[in-house]
């Protein structure tokens, strides 16, 4: 099962993480303009996490500005979804 991540939202703001995983979809609840740092910051350690045990089994795809886009955005360290980048 191949696993993809997405955006959702304009070029001056993301508003959603999307989770491909085959035909099912995964978009985060909250819009990630409004609730506020301390949310982003929890979104993105649980985003990382919930990486981390789908990659024992499954092969995941991240563009490479997708991933410095949620990096930045979910305040992860620089790098943090490195191993999961894909040159598109």
């Amino acid at each position: 099962m191949k696993i993809k991540l997405g955006l959702r939202g304009g070029t001056d703001a993301i508003n959603h993480i999307i989770i491909k995983i085959d035909d099912l979809i995964l978009v985060t609840a909250d819009n990630l303009f409004l609730v506020g740092e301390e949310n982003r910051i929890k979104t993105g350690k649980n985003l990382v996490q919930l990486l981390d045990s789908l990659s024992r089994d499954h092969e995941i795809s991240v563009g490479e500005n997708i991933a410095n886009e949620i990096e930045r955005e979910l305040n992860l360290n620089e790098g943090e979804l490195n191993k999961y980048k894909t040159s598109i």
